[in-house]
């Protein structure tokens, strides 16, 4: 990430951490650490919590339901009879040539194809239904509006899967497209698509890739979770108000104007006017419905949010430092191999953070692991198998960690008991490296000392 530093010493100075964290040393017994006495919670966490709360609450009521039934409807048959025809639209010797000729830069790149134009076709026909029958009809019924999210959701979840994965690899690669494509439509997930599934154009490009992968989940990051129990209901619930500030473009926002980022702090504001002024409001005034708006617009940021602070919460949901507290690379990034719910390499986080962004090869990832094995097994490294990052994520939730053990989790030094397994994950879901308070104060402190002595434009 050498592009993101201006000024090496500064921007280490502006990401020092406030203390020494703590935690066991691999080599260690795994027991987890003694939970530090701290003073009750002010009126600010409490409100956090509630946020969260309420997009829990949400998420429930509105998306639980076709996100399960739209899942379970695939694996439990569907899947035998779509499965067939998706894979010889995307064996498709035709539309792999014209993918590969007109659409990508690269050949390799031509395996989207077949999702993209399927993603594509669903949520434009499905808002398309939506929108004609609003202003036919005046309104939306409950039952159009249970069809709508669970066509947003997608067969085995592969709509919304789908439409992130690919505004995920847009924003990381800026040549996916060739030319004509990246001058006229430009981004479409990232940019288009994703403004139906709560996604702020360009947040990929400058606060993904400028802020989580340069600080790979390290302090300052808009999606840390470090200072907080992951095993915990109550601070994912405190997390969840992180996640959405990061979706809505503000926390991203601030953090390159104090960085004086400014070329990334340009595009993002772009997105953010898009987002939340030039998209909502010729709807609203089209339609004439707050409830319509509130459906295809608001209703899917708050989705996402809930989603993302879940998944995001499964993929660094363990930490072991070395004895300098830094992290191993190997274990607050994670990898599951032979997910049922793989999209294009997205299971491989591990690889994502610390081999290339880019590539989605599963073979390139398999090759990749293979040169680092006696690092993993000397770190025990946080691969998994069989299980969906959902899935994980509750698990981890709700503290199962003798169940991931027993069939998840992947010990290629195989000196473990599944018991001690167990207690290793639950350790390292539970390390932190400072107590909620003790990060806030850090970042205000961080703040601060960059609001006194700003940094030069880096334009």
């Amino acid at each position: 990430h050498e592009s993101l530093v201006r000024s090496p010493m500064c921007l280490a100075a502006r990401l020092r951490p406030a203390g020494k964290a703590v935690s066991a040393a691999p080599s260690a017994a795994p027991s987890a650490a003694a939970p530090s006495a701290a003073a009750p919670p002010p009126r600010r966490h409490s409100l956090e919590r509630a946020f969260g709360v309420l997009l829990s609450v949400n998420f429930l009521v509105f998306w639980a339901v076709p996100i399960f039934g739209m899942g379970q409807a695939y694996h439990l048959g569907l899947k035998h009879v779509l499965r067939p025809l998706y894979d010889r639209l995307d064996r498709s010797a035709a539309l792999r040539r014209f993918a590969a000729a007109y659409v990508y830069n690269k050949p390799a790149h031509a395996d989207f194809a077949a999702t993209a134009v399927l993603t594509f076709l669903s949520t434009t026909v499905a808002f398309g239904v939506a929108l004609r029958y609003q202003l036919v009809h005046g309104h939306l019924p409950w039952a159009l509006h249970a069809a709508y999210n669970c066509a947003w959701v997608g067969i085995g979840g592969r709509m919304m899967g789908s439409a992130y994965t690919f505004a995920h690899k847009e924003g990381h690669n800026g040549v996916l497209y060739q030319r004509w494509v990246r001058r006229t439509v430009g981004n479409l997930f990232e940019n288009w698509v994703g403004l139906l599934y709560g996604n702020v154009p360009y947040n990929f490009t400058t606060s993904h890739n400028h802020i989580h992968h340069a600080l790979d989940g390290g302090k300052g990051d808009t999606f840390y979770c470090y200072d907080l129990d992951r095993s915990s209901l109550s601070d994912f619930m405190l997390y969840q108000r992180r996640i959405f500030l990061h979706m809505a473009g503000l926390s991203s926002l601030r953090y390159f104007r104090l960085r004086g980022m400014h070329k990334q702090e340009r595009l993002l504001a772009r997105g953010c006017a898009i987002f939340w002024l030039a998209f909502p409001l010729p709807l609203l005034l089209l339609t004439r419905s707050p409830w319509f708006l509130c459906v295809v617009w608001l209703q899917p940021l708050c989705a996402m949010s809930f989603f993302l602070a879940l998944v995001n919460w499964a993929f660094h949901a363990f930490i072991e430092l070395d004895a300098s507290g830094r992290h191993l690379p190997h274990v607050n990034a994670l990898t599951i191999l032979d997910g049922q719910d793989d999209n294009f390499g997205e299971d491989d986080h591990m690889a994502h953070h610390y081999e290339n962004p880019i590539a989605h090869a599963r073979s390139r990832h398999d090759a990749w692991r293979a040169r680092i094995m006696p690092e993993l097994k000397a770190n025990r490294a946080s691969i998994f198998k069989e299980i969906s990052i959902v899935e994980l994520g509750i698990l981890t939730l709700l503290g199962q960690f003798e169940r991931i053990a027993e069939r998840h989790y992947v010990d290629f030094s195989g000196e473990l008991s599944t018991a001690q397994v167990a207690e290793m994950l639950r350790r390292r879901a539970r390390t932190k490296e400072s107590t909620h308070e003790e990060y806030l104060a850090w970042e205000a402190e961080t703040e601060a000392a960059l609001l006194a002595s700003p940094p030069p434009k880096d334009d």
